[in-house]
């Protein structure tokens, strides 16, 4: 493939993709869909155009600043005064729905597979969250109360930082090679509470720099961004979790009028709002956008679907995964929700990104069966997108039945 061809294959990927996403409100189905089914289609399994080979070194790169840019970004848009409404019936679906599909994700790959029972739980964690980027969409699309929108949102949102952190944690303990749960529960605390006070600190610092110093400097809006690739860099030079920092950095900075509401940190900035402008987080996001256009494009290249052991294992964990939410969601959401709210709440259950990029940490750093992780969980995300988007649809084509009689 030569440059110029390689160049307008790039840009027409973003056309595309706006394209995917503007056909959204017809088909039901994400545009992620179809950009994996583009990278399956250029990928080694049918056309074989491009590899995930060709990428060479840079391909570890673009996994880490993909995983830094959609922490930063899903911080900035969790917003803690969301949190404060709904957080009972959210925090309670989060957590029994996390749990549940720790819990059978891993005991069903432990038996299905030799893998070692560490990175069993390992991919339990990472497809324990919900899709951000999936469910906020879908959930638009089909116009539902305030109240369950807010439910929805909020898990995803929590899920996603519940996986982060469980997932980076037992990564960690598989990268030292131990297998001790008590040492596990010990890296969560650790790495919570470090990354807490680290992001926290440094966002507010930045913030209150930027405000203070920078504040007529121009074109500053990518320096945010710099910053969290220099926290991510720092804590990864001393061992520590640098993807909980910069989630906690982007929660800081998405949050910082929260922060400066208090007594004694409004001394530090003499009262003056500091504020995240509509501007930075459309920057923001739009820089997510492109990186999330590509990286699932690489996913679809990286896929293997030729090993239908590992598809099929996908497949079953997948399946597993909707019942078991399925059943959690019609005991914790209350009867006084509509029934179409309660049958869309009990399928939302799609892994996206985070878990693609975080199944990718450890071919990168040449762990024991990291090939076989990537591929159950890319598996994983394929196919929980795939039956989010039918099953939400059918939910849909039903209620519209109904309500024309």
């Amino acid at each position: 493939m030569t440059v110029s061809t390689a160049i307008i294959a790039l840009g027409c990927l973003i056309f595309l993709s706006h394209i995917f996403n503007a056909l959204f409100a017809r088909t039901k189905i994400p545009g992620v869909i179809f950009l994996i089914c583009i990278g399956i289609f250029i990928g080694p399994m049918i056309m074989d155009w491009a590899e995930p080979e060709f990428l060479g070194n840079f391909g570890n790169v673009f996994t880490t600043v993909t995983f830094i840019v959609i922490l930063f970004d899903s911080g900035t848009e969790l917003n803690i005064y969301d949190i404060r409404k709904s957080i009972g019936r959210a925090t309670a679906l989060t957590v029994m729905c996390f749990i549940k599909t720790l819990v059978i994700s891993s005991a069903a790959i432990f038996i299905l597979t030799d893998i070692d029972i560490m990175s069993c739980i390992f991919i339990g964690s990472v497809v324990s969250g919900t899709a951000v980027a999936i469910v906020i969409p879908v959930v638009k699309q089909l116009k539902l109360h305030e109240k369950s929108t807010t439910i929805l949102t909020l898990e995803s949102a929590l899920s996603s930082v519940l996986s982060l952190i469980i997932s980076l944690a037992v990564f960690e303990n598989m990268r030292s090679g131990e297998m001790s749960i008590v040492k596990i529960i010990i890296n969560m605390i650790v790495s919570l509470s470090v990354a807490s006070v680290l992001g926290a600190v440094l966002g507010f610092s930045w913030a209150v720099f930027q405000h203070r110093i920078l504040k007529d400097a121009k074109n500053m809006m990518f320096a945010s961004f710099a910053f969290a690739f220099i926290i991510y860099g720092i804590c990864d030079q001393f061992s520590l979790n640098g993807g909980t920092a910069v989630l906690v950095y982007g929660i800081t900075l998405g949050n910082i009028n929260y922060f400066t509401s208090n007594k004694i940190l409004r001394k530090f900035t003499l009262g003056e709002k500091l504020i995240l402008n509509e501007n930075h987080r459309t920057f923001f996001s739009e820089i997510g956008f492109v990186l999330q256009t590509y990286f699932f494009v690489y996913v679809g290249i990286s896929l293997k679907f030729s090993d239908i052991n590992l598809f099929m294992i996908s497949m079953i964990v997948s399946v597993l995964i909707f019942t078991g939410r399925h059943v959690v969601a019609k005991f914790i959401i209350s009867k006084e929700t509509p029934e179409f709210e309660r049958e869309i709440i009990s399928i939302m259950a799609p892994k996206g990104l985070v878990a693609a990029v975080m199944a990718s940490l450890p071919l990168q750093y040449g762990l024991a069966g990291s090939a076989e992780i990537q591929g159950i969980v890319y598996g994983i995300v394929f196919i929980s997108i795939l039956l989010c988007s039918l099953l939400a649809a059918n939910i849909k084509r039903q209620k519209e039945k109904l309500d024309t009689k």
